[in-house]
């Protein structure tokens, strides 16, 4: 009996410890960070059966459960996950922010002094020093393109090295879940038992590396884990792992990707990586940092072309046409850039022809079954199949064509970007300040001997590059006459008297008038094929409304638009000629100055200031957006913390109380050992 009773507080005394151990255990990691609160769990031990009934043995610790819910556990996770995410997405984004939005070092106030100085020219357009003025500020602005190009290129740079730096850490998360994966199979192995603080080591490991990318966990029946990344990519199977590696990208050596290396295999994952410090990191690449930089690029691109277009309709001040003001960005900018892998040895290049057109997006352009396919990045969508090139791709405004090569392999790809390089090559290419064109190349008058009250308004030039525009002399040629024969009809004659003869008249003239080889009014003889178009210099006016005298009503087009209004008499004359010697006239620099505010992006509906006013308030609402997203997240992960602290973190107070809980236990047992011992002794003294 006395032997029954020892066994028993035995046991008790053994459980008791056992009890203080963990409690103290838990205290001592209090503040250990992923530590989970352990508990003893205490089962009678299997009773003895007597003749009298069953006989109990005493007690015995069946488990020491680590206090933790999976469902919790995984909250955490996933929080810490997409809060981590937020706050790298914001870090870099609030960069982009600060650097469009300073008012000292980005683009709006460099366009306005830009534009400032062309105004300058248009009030004085003899003037040397405000010639000098324009020169000077559109090398400032040029200096803006490229500073904050290099900006987006350092970042870029900076996103690289971050990227790099945290695949390495993931790779070393990674292999410390597999080694603690065996060690967790091996200590069940020996002890029979969950190693509970090994359990937490391997959480740990997992929410660090959740940080990081967004990851599954699925549980094996020997107590391994599989840790899956991407869209199913297993990073760590059982005791094995794989490894993330950055590598420059087959596109762009510019450019970083990232590979998924396993079973000696290697697989590009980049667009399939979400969430934790990697996950923000390309977020910000492809929805911040890539836009904003085509969008720069497209500003430029858009004040080059447009200037220089109108630049060219203008006249300098040695009465020559206007050449380029900056450099043709159209030609220079789009780049097509080569899969490595490509197996033909066809090289395709790119040129923007509507500059209206263009978007912020990047393309990629891949030959399957035979045919082109041409895919808009930003959203996936098909613009367009070809089955050979050069292609215009209108809807995008800009054409593709083959610079060199004659094979195409099944497969091959590349990624087209129009508008990304656009603020890089920005750059003046006008040094000499009398070649600022700044006059219209064309000058228009009445006659004085004119009777009538009908005028000619200044002539708008549309297109240098029509015959009649002779570059080699700089010249009209030929010049134009318009001679009224009554108030209804006019004719069009060179400056020699010459009739310019037209295609056809929409129009009919006046019935049987015609011109002979003097330009005197005489009847028309009647057609010999009454089916095909008259030619006649002959064109109809009305007085009440005026008259456009170019393009004809036949589309005769030289180049330039001219208007007439009021009543002209007959024989009243008009000329319009080359604006030779004209260095007071200003009119092609106002044209210049109305480009600021033209809507000449985005399907004229943008300009370029307004272009780059929207491209600050999209980061800048991005950022605030992700500022007040990232709050909120935060919150949430702050409560799944706290509940999971709920569950398994240790509470002072309550292993306070259960230190002496379990202190009386053990004392009790103890006295019950004592007992047990006099029993045993006055039993051992009766023998004697």
């Amino acid at each position: 009996m006395a032997g029954d009773i020892l066994g028993i507080s035995t046991s008790g005394a053994l459980a008791a410890q056992r009890a203080l151990s963990t409690t103290g255990h838990n205290i001592a990691n209090a503040n250990t960070e992923g530590y989970s609160r352990q508990r003893v769990e205490l089962d009678a031990r299997p009773p003895q059966m007597k003749g009298n009934g069953a006989v109990g043995t005493g007690v015995q610790v069946s488990n020491v459960r680590r206090m933790y819910d999976d469902f919790v556990t995984r909250e955490v996770r996933d929080n810490t996950s997409v809060s981590s995410e937020l706050d790298t997405h914001y870090h870099y984004t609030s960069q982009v922010d600060n650097l469009l939005a300073d008012p000292k070092a980005g683009m709006a106030p460099a366009i306005q002094s830009f534009f400032a100085a062309v105004n300058g020219v248009a009030d004085d357009p003899q003037s040397t020093s405000a010639r000098q003025v324009l020169v000077s500020e559109a090398r400032s602005l040029a200096d803006r393109f490229d500073y904050l190009n290099n900006r987006f290129a350092s970042l870029r740079e900076g996103v690289s090295a971050d990227m790099k730096s945290t695949v390495t850490r993931i790779n070393d998360l990674a292999s410390a879940i597999a080694r603690v994966n065996d060690m967790i199979v091996k200590a069940r192995e020996v002890g029979g038992r969950q190693p509970n603080d090994l359990l937490d080591q391997r959480d740990g490991l997992i929410r660090d590396l959740s940080r990081l990318v967004s990851v599954r966990v699925m549980e094996q029946d020997d107590g391994r884990v599989n840790v899956f990344v991407g869209n199913g990519q297993g990073l760590v199977i059982g005791s094995e792992h794989a490894k993330l590696e950055v590598q420059v990208s087959r596109f762009d050596p510019d450019e970083s990707e990232i590979a998924f290396i396993g079973n000696g295999a290697s697989s590009i994952v980049t667009r399939f990586l979400t969430g934790g410090h990697l996950g923000g990191l390309l977020d910000f690449r492809r929805q911040i940092l890539d836009s904003a930089q085509n969008e720069l690029g497209r500003i430029a691109i858009g004040m080059a072309e447009t200037f220089n277009a109108q630049h060219h309709k203008g006249m300098d001040l040695h009465s020559r046409l206007g050449g380029d003001f900056f450099a043709p960005l159209a030609k220079i900018s789009p780049k097509v850039l080569p899969h490595f892998d490509n197996g033909g040895d066809t090289i395709l290049g790119a040129e923007i022809t509507d500059i209206d057109k263009l978007t912020t997006s990047d393309y990629t352009l891949s030959f399957t079954r035979g045919q082109y396919r041409l895919v808009r990045n930003s959203d996936e969508a098909l613009i367009g199949t070809w089955d050979t090139l050069p292609a215009e791709v209108e809807s995008e405004g800009f054409r593709l064509f083959v610079e060199s090569g004659s094979r195409i392999e099944e497969g091959d790809k590349f990624i087209i970007r129009p508008t990304r390089a656009g603020a890089e090559n920005f750059r003046p290419v006008l040094d000499d300040v009398s070649q600022i064109a700044a006059a219209s190349p064309l000058r228009t008058e009445a006659a004085i001997d004119n009777i009538g009250d009908g005028a000619i308004g200044p002539a708008e030039v549309v297109d240098v590059n029509n015959p009649v525009f002779d570059h080699a002399s700089d010249t009209l040629k030929p010049p134009f006459v318009i001679r009224f024969l009554d108030e209804t009809h006019f004719e069009v004659l060179d400056n020699t008297g010459e009739p310019i003869r037209f295609r056809t008249a929409a129009v009919p003239p006046a019935p049987g008038i015609t011109t002979d080889a003097e330009g005197n009014a005489v009847p028309a003889p009647p057609p010999t094929d009454p089916g095909a178009p008259a030619l006649t210099t002959v064109l109809s006016y009305d007085p009440r409304t005026g008259t456009d005298v170019f393009p004809t009503p036949g589309g005769d087009d030289f180049g330039f638009r001219v208007r007439i209004t009021g009543n002209p008499k007959a024989g009243d004359r008009f000329r319009i000629d080359f604006n030779t010697d004209g260095t007071g006239d200003n009119r092609n620099a106002l044209a210049l100055s109305d480009l600021q505010a033209a809507p000449v992006l985005a399907n004229g509906t943008t300009s370029y200031t307004e272009a780059y006013s929207q491209l600050v308030s999209r980061v800048g609402s991005k950022t605030h957006e992700l500022d007040v997203n990232g709050k909120a997240q935060k919150l949430l992960l702050q409560q799944s913390e706290e509940r999971a602290s709920e569950i398994g973190g240790v509470n002072l107070d309550e292993e306070a109380a259960n230190l002496v809980r379990y202190q009386n236990l053990y004392q009790a047992n103890a006295q019950v050992i004592s007992v047990a011992n006099k029993m045993l002794e006055t039993l051992m003294n009766a023998f004697r």
